[in-house]
């Protein structure tokens, strides 16, 4: 266990822990690697669960909490890289948002065997476009996706009407500035 990825993490992954609600148990866990903050991008692995839960909804909903906590810190995209012959693994892309950007051949050694490799990416202009809703409506249903619409609607408002608020008041701090 001690040269398990999960367990050796680096400077710039990090690992979370995918818990089932009903029983409280650690079901699986996604992990974030190659952080690029720089850049604003960062490579999120296929989550790693027991085979009963693989491709339920714990899992893509572990997947959207991240993506959605990543974007609204301000990345820009996020990269899911998936070995050419995993036939589960290429499922999740779809059903998480993410669009096919290309083939790597030969992209690591496995096992001492070539590994050809499929490139995903998401980036925040799709997320905030429509594969967020897309996402929230398939985990949640249609009428908690529209409360979740307005609610960001109306924080869209607040934030607005704040830095106006503020504007105005920097603006008399000025004037008042001014005047001595």
């Amino acid at each position: 266990m001690e040269k398990s990825p999960v367990f050796n993490i680096k400077k710039n992954e990090a690992s979370f822990a995918i818990v089932e609600i009903i029983t409280d148990r650690i079901i699986g866990v996604v992990m974030l690697t190659n952080d690029d903050p720089s850049n604003l991008n960062v490579e999120l692995e296929l989550p790693i669960v027991k085979p009963s839960t693989d491709g339920t909804v714990e899992q893509i909903e572990a997947c959207f909490l991240l993506l959605d906590r990543l974007f609204a810190h301000g990345y820009r995209r996020v990269q899911l890289t998936i070995d050419t012959l995993d036939v589960y693994g290429k499922k999740l892309p779809g059903r998480i948002g993410f669009t096919q950007e290309g083939m790597v051949p030969k992209h690591m050694v496995v096992k001492e065997s070539n590994r050809d490799s499929n490139i995903y990416g998401l980036l925040n202009s799709d997320w905030d476009k429509g594969a967020r809703a897309f996402m929230y409506k398939k985990l949640h249903g249609e009428a908690t996706q529209k409360a979740d619409a307005a609610n960001n609607a109306k924080e869209g408002e607040i934030d607005f009407q704040q830095s106006v608020l503020k504007e105005q008041k920097e603006n008399k701090e000025a004037e008042e500035k001014n005047k001595k």
